[in-house]
């Protein structure tokens, strides 16, 4: 009996040897297509590669990413196609970092901000981490961390980079990536008060992130402009008389559209010879819809009224072709935090689908030239800058919209 279980054990042992390279070269096969996949719709999609194709040096990272695919884990190579997106250059070519079917990848529970003072938590399952500044993030300094991730995040500009950073902070495979941890499932934070906090991290689900700046919990209370992030469009008249109009997108709320939105601000602008125009938490949306707001800004500015554009890091896309066109067109201040994109940027964003893993994206395929092909800024610099500061934030005042009702004054 048991020289027949020794045997049995001895062919299983031998199965197991030999369909193990098959199911590695199957594994093999299947990201090699992905990777080949996603090379052919940059090459499509992108208006940079389309006609020419992928310059030689891009090709050769896809080669050495394919040739290392039976090295890395399911969520390494996941990290890697991320990385060779940011390569393109843009800020809409990208890797979702959830929905795949291979190479999930883990989060921790918390949320993280760049403010002008450090890196801090504005969201946490523990409250208590809630305020508090990181200092270190497993083996690196919170610095050494944001800096090493640079080369694996899509971005136009720098502004577009402290915006999205901080969310790829609480990715696990992303921190094991730039040598921050060697495990996925738990890494170390240490805070301002000398705390070190172990977490464990969680699947990624869409539902849980949040790329904008969030709202704390109590006891903390948020500015109203970030209260109210969940309006697509809203207005209000100030106490000092100016019409505060916040645009957290260039979309239609429901049946309600941005282009009624604006007709119905016509007769509210015809009363006041000031107005701001809060552009801070937009990221976008369809240009095209914004042409009726942009209409009545401009009429507006031609009769002499004066106007405020207040933006942030997260002004992008459609927002940052509304704020050129404005920039350009009227004598607008801009106030607050310079744009997360360039005047003239890649963008309309087509979605892909990798067919083998699951693995889903987005890639550029127009060039949006809100004004003038002549244009070579990388962002549009406020005449006023105000700095995100974690102590404005936490005690929920809000000095962007203070300095832009003292600059609006003075006119």
């Amino acid at each position: 009996m048991v020289t027949r279980l020794r045997r049995l054990l001895v062919v299983c042992s031998l199965v197991v040897s030999l369909a193990a390279p098959v199911f590695a070269d199957e594994r093999a096969d299947l990201w090699n297509a992905d990777l080949r996949a996603l090379q052919t719709q940059l090459e499509d999609v992108h208006p940079r590669f389309s006609g020419c194709g992928l310059p030689a040096e891009l090709r050769q990272e896809f080669a050495a990413v394919a040739a290392k695919v039976n090295t890395l884990t399911d969520a390494q190579i996941v990290v890697e196609l991320q990385r060779l997106l940011a390569r393109v250059g843009d800020g809409h070519t990208l890797v979702w970092p959830f929905g795949m079917q291979r190479g999930a990848l883990q989060r921790l529970p918390l949320g993280l901000w760049q403010f002008e003072e450090g890196l801090y938590v504005v969201r946490a399952d523990d409250a208590a981490l809630v305020g508090h500044r990181v200092t270190r993030i497993g083996a690196l300094s919170a610095d050494d961390a944001l800096a090493k991730l640079e080369p694996f995040i899509s971005h136009d500009n720098e502004q577009q980079f402290r915006w999205a950073a901080p969310l790829y902070l609480t990715f696990t495979d992303f921190l094991v990536a730039i040598g921050a941890t060697s495990d996925r499932n738990a890494v170390a934070l240490q805070l301002d008060d000398g705390r070190d906090v172990q977490l464990a991290s969680v699947p990624v689900r869409a539902q849980d992130l949040e790329t904008k700046l969030t709202a704390p919990p109590a006891p903390f209370v948020a500015a109203p402009y970030l209260a109210r992030r969940d309006e697509k469009f809203r207005s209000q008249t100030l106490a000092s008389g100016a019409l505060y109009v916040q645009v957290n997108a260039i979309d239609d709320d429901g049946p309600r559209t941005l282009d009624a939105f604006a007709r119905e601000l016509r007769p509210l602008l015809a009363k006041t010879d000031r107005a701001i125009l809060d552009l801070r938490l937009d990221n976008g949306g369809e240009a095209s819809k914004a042409n009726e707001l942009l209409e009545s800004l401009i009429a507006f500015d031609v009769r002499g009224g004066h106007i405020a554009v207040l933006t942030s890091r997260m002004t992008f896309s459609a927002a940052q072709t509304l704020a050129t066109r404005l920039d350009e067109w009227t004598n607008a201040i801009f106030i607050g935090e310079a744009t997360g994109s360039r005047p003239n940027h890649y963008g309309n964003e087509r979605p892909f689908r990798l067919p083998g893993s699951g693995v889903r994206g987005t890639i550029s395929s127009g060039f949006n030239q809100p004004v003038t092909a002549r244009d070579e800024r990388t962002t549009i610099a406020p005449d006023v800058a105000v700095p995100m500061r974690a102590a404005d934030y936490f005690r929920g005042a809000d000095p962007v919209l203070a300095a832009a009702s003292h600059a609006l004054s003075r006119r």
